[in-house]
C-alpha cells in the first residue's frame, strides 16, 4: 500500500505527516508528500523540522515535490489538509477522486507557515491524532485500536 499526504507547498504539514507515518507505522505502508504549488526541491521550514524533532522524528533529508502525473508507485490512498487541496487533486487526477480524502477525519489542518513553533507544534499533534485514526482502516489488529502507538 502507498499513502501520499497532500498539502500546498510540501514544506510543513505533509512533510510532518509523512515523517510521522513513517515513524508510526513503518511496516504498513510506503509514504511520501507533495504539494499543489511547491517548489521542487525545497526543505521542509525550520519549524517543521523543529516540532517533528521533538518527538523524536527526523524530517531534515524531506524535499518538496509536486503532483505529477505518472508518479509511480500509484497512491491507494491520497490525504489532503483541506477542501482546497482536495479539489486541486481531484481537478488535476479526476481517476483518482476516490482515493482523496481529508487527512484529519474531523475537518481542515490549517497552515502552519509563517507562525511560531507553537502553532507547528499544534500542526504536528493535530496530524499525529489524524494518521492515528486513519491507520484504523489501514490494519486489522486484533483489538482494532492503534492509539497507543
Amino acid at each position: 500500500m502507498h499513502i501520499l499526504f497532500v498539502c500546498t507547498g510540501n514544506i510543513c504539514r505533509s512533510p510532518m505527516a509523512e515523517g510521522i507515518a513513517r515513524k508510526l507505522f513503518p511496516d504498513l505502508a510506503t509514504y511520501s508528500s507533495a504539494g499543489t504549488v511547491a517548489v521542487r526541491g525545497a526543505q521542509p521550514t525550520a519549524a517543521a523540522l523543529a516540532a517533528t524533532a521533538e518527538i523524536g522524528i527526523d524530517i531534515s533529508e524531506l524535499r518538496a515535490g509536486t503532483l505529477r502525473k505518472g508518479s509511480s508507485p500509484l497512491p491507494d490512498h491520497i490525504y489532503v489538509m483541506t477542501t482546497d487541496h482536495r479539489d486541486r487533486v481531484v481537478a488535476a487526477f479526476p481517476g483518482l477522486a476516490e482515493r482523496v480524502e481529508l487527512l484529519d477525519p474531523e475537518g481542515e489542518v490549517a497552515d502552519p507557515y509563517g507562525y511560531d513553533l507553537a502553532v507547528y507544534r499544534a500542526t504536528r499533534d493535530q496530524i499525529v491524532s489524524a494518521i492515528k485514526a486513519r491507520a484504523r482502516s489501514w490494519i486489522a489488529e486484533p483489538d482494532g485500536d492503534v492509539a497507543d502507538r
